[in-house]
């Protein structure tokens, strides 16, 4: 299965206190260092999961970068295709609480800005060459909206966050497939209750949408199946990465042919193992 990711590539910075945060204050914890942002997380768990990956990213110039580099060649990710750019590499800064959720964040993605139209348009060959491609809203829209109409091959959607999510409004109806949380599925629909807002979407012409709602599970719904997916149970550890592991779980079973149910307890599993795998 060859499959093309085109997103976000970062370096995370990630902290979890060992007692509930105290604002303005400094709180004793453990601070980790690695190559994040969803396009990337979701290439890297497709490759874990037996897929081939190319990653088209935008690439900075600086010591992140060489070190993002470095990191996808190491886990197996093709980014032969990748933009260069003059800007340093993007960065996500995000501070969990003691529970492992996250309190706040901030992300610096100004080099993906470069991903222009006009840069996919020598790329949609090897796009259209895969067996799928997956999209992150870290991509200006105006670049969604070309890869979605010069696509031939089956397109699945991370909306990244709810500042984001509305960046995918103009390529809804070319989906195969979203997979928001609950907060970005009201973002993208203004329906708090999901299955309303999974409703509005399929309304929009996606045919298959997965909601994640961490520890509750997650809800799918498709023209013909819908339902909820408990999450597997797991120790209190931080949940960063699981959204990313469920997307691609989700995707390489979309892309093998099986049933929205099952895609959902493909998404599930691949979550569970992702976080598992972390605490190890």
């Amino acid at each position: 299965m060859r499959i093309t990711v085109v997103g976000g590539m970062n370096l995370d910075l990630l902290a979890t206190p060992f007692s509930p945060l105290i604002p303005r204050d400094s709180t004793p914890g453990r601070i980790t260092l690695r190559a994040g942002g969803v396009g990337r997380n979701i290439a890297a768990r497709l490759v874990q999961l037996g897929a081939q990956v190319s990653l088209i990213t935008a690439l900075g110039c600086d010591e992140r970068a060489d070190m993002l580099t470095r990191l996808c060649r190491a886990d197996g990710i093709d980014i032969s295709l990748a933009l260069p750019t003059d800007l340093p590499a993007p960065c996500y800064l995000c501070i969990h609480d003691h529970r492992g959720d996250m309190a706040l964040a901030v992300n610096d993605m100004s080099a993906m800005d470069c991903l222009t139209p006009a840069s996919m348009v020598s790329r949609m060959a090897a796009i259209n060459a895969a067996d799928g491609c997956v999209l992150d809203a870290n991509l200006p829209p105006d670049t969604l909206l070309f890869i979605a109409q010069h696509a031939a091959v089956p397109l699945i959607l991370d909306p990244v966050s709810c500042a984001k999510a509305p960046r995918v409004a103009g390529v809804l109806s070319r989906l195969t497939a979203i997979k928001p949380n609950a907060l970005e599925a009201e973002a993208l629909t203004g329906e708090r209750n999901v299955e309303r807002a999974a409703q509005a979407l399929l309304d929009q012409g996606v045919q298959h949408v997965f909601i994640s709602m961490g520890a509750e599970g997650i809800y799918f719904a498709s023209r013909t199946d819908r339902g909820y997916l408990p999450a597997l149970p797991l120790p209190n550890l931080a949940a960063t990465g699981a959204g990313d592991a469920c997307c691609a779980g989700i995707t390489l079973a979309l892309l093998q042919g099986q049933p929205t149910r099952d895609c959902a307890a493909a998404g599930c599993h691949a979550a569970h193992d992702a976080l598992m795998h972390a605490l190890a």
